[in-house]
């Protein structure tokens, strides 16, 4: 017998087909992340108008002096001269609030989460001992000093921003002061003097789209978010002190020291990046249909090789033949079960979705297997295989903490199947009898 007759060579070819099919669900994974893409411009496209994620910085003093230094001029004498910085200061103690609502904004079959958020602020300043900063009395200007608040999207600011110093009430104006600390927000000028304490309340109406965070600029800083969603994802470097979920929604407090900064209350210039350090809630949804399809069709090849093997086994079984064409048609249906998969989740989510693309291609493999191995018993093997590989796949991406273990453990008594049928199978044929 040719070895191109012999089991063993077949089993090779169907082996090397079942990698050539690994190359159109290639295609059906870059297709997932084009669809992530357009559903990600789209909710750009409806946020761009509300107002996007929002991270608030501050308050903030910000006290302009002149730092001399000497120059040498060209003939060798010496001269003073003065190079305009900054003192920026931050409050002593920072307490806040905010009551979030969010809501779905559709544009299409995309869907974004925007919210509107009351919140309030309040707490004091305290001046620092500019002169340990290397600040000399009479080079501050206190009469350019002024007060700034960090606004990552002023689109989101809604009706009047409420400022009070020292019970006074500011009129804000748009930007900041420099944009040494921030980039966006707002700034009015403010009177202070040496040695005086200054307190301070905040209230306003801020829309804006995905994430809420805020900057823990007090030396104590304590902050509470109240919310009827139900979804939360907290962020940021801190965690909360206390989180109260309920059917309504949820309440969480933070609460923050100087010691967990790597900042001061007081420095000059560009020294730090404070902004990197935040705590925050993120309004999303806990089922991401794209980034679970995505992991459904990185089991392409688990799913074509054991079905092809089945199929092999099949073939063996009942003494008939599948040619290679067939077995092109049968890897191309179950390639086409990823591309439903994406299509019907965008309508009618991935669990829906996932039940009516496994059940369409298990449908056509059973017919088609059927028709192939002319054998109603072998078809039903089949189809209950390949019910059983969508649903280990199925129930592998629901898991988090146990997917891994899960998954091996399933290989493993797939491999043990897998064995125990083959194992009575004469791949070789002997060479008296060729």
């Amino acid at each position: 017998m040719k070895f191109t007759e012999k089991p063993m060579f077949k089993m090779l070819a169907v082996g090397g087909l079942a990698v050539l099919l690994l190359i159109p669900a290639m295609l059906v994974q870059n297709l997932i992340h084009e669809r992530e893409s357009t559903q990600n411009s789209a909710i750009s496209q409806m946020t761009s108008i509300w107002g996007g994620d929002q991270m608030i910085v501050g308050p903030y003093l910000s006290i302009p002096y002149l730092d001399p230094y000497t120059v040498t001029n060209d003939d060798g004498s010496q001269s003073v001269s003065y190079s305009r910085k900054n003192l920026y200061v931050l409050p002593e103690v920072l307490e806040g609030d905010v009551d979030i609502v969010p809501e779905t904004r559709s544009l299409g079959m995309y869907e974004a989460i925007v919210y509107e958020g009351d919140m309030s602020f309040s707490g004091q300043f305290i001046l620092p001992d500019y002169k340990t900063l290397g600040i000399q009395e009479r080079f501050l200007e206190w009469d350019k000093a002024t007060i700034n608040m960090g606004i990552s999207d002023l689109r989101g600011v809604e009706g009047n921003f409420e400022f009070n110093w020292n019970e006074q009430p500011l009129q804000m104006s748009s930007g900041l002061s420099t944009n040494e600390i921030y980039h966006s927000g707002i700034h009015a000028p403010v009177q202070v003097t040496e040695d005086q304490k200054y307190i301070f309340t905040i209230r306003a109406t801020l829309r804006g789209s995905s994430r809420f965070s805020v900057v823990p600029f007090g030396k104590q800083t304590r902050f509470s978010m109240i919310s009827p969603w139900t979804e939360p994802s907290f962020k940021g470097s801190y965690a909360t002190a206390s989180y109260v979920p309920s059917e309504d929604g949820f309440e969480a407090t933070w609460e923050v020291s100087h010691l967990n900064r790597n900042y001061p209350q007081a420095w000059t210039g560009r020294k730090y990046s404070p902004t990197n350090d935040f705590f925050g809630t993120e309004f999303i949804r806990s089922v991401d249909t794209y980034s679970k399809t995505n992991r459904v069709a990185k089991y392409a090849i688990l799913i074509i090789a054991l079905t092809f093997m089945v199929f092999y086994f099949s073939e063996l079984i009942n003494s008939s033949s599948v040619n290679a064409l067939q077995y092109v048609l049968i890897g191309l249906a179950l390639v086409l079960f990823y591309t439903l998969l994406l299509s019907f989740s965008e309508h009618l989510g991935f669990n829906r979705a996932y039940a009516v693309a496994g059940l369409m291609t298990v449908v056509m493999e059973f017919l088609y297997a059927k028709s192939v191995l002319k054998s109603a018993k072998l078809a039903g093997y089949v189809a209950g295989v390949l019910t059983l590989l969508y649903g280990f796949v199925f129930v592998l991406i629901q898991l988090k903490d146990f997917a891994l273990l899960a998954g091996s453990l399933g290989l493993f008594v797939i491999l043990g199947g897998i064995m125990y049928i083959s194992r009575n199978i004469e791949w070789e044929f002997d060479r008296s009898q060729e």
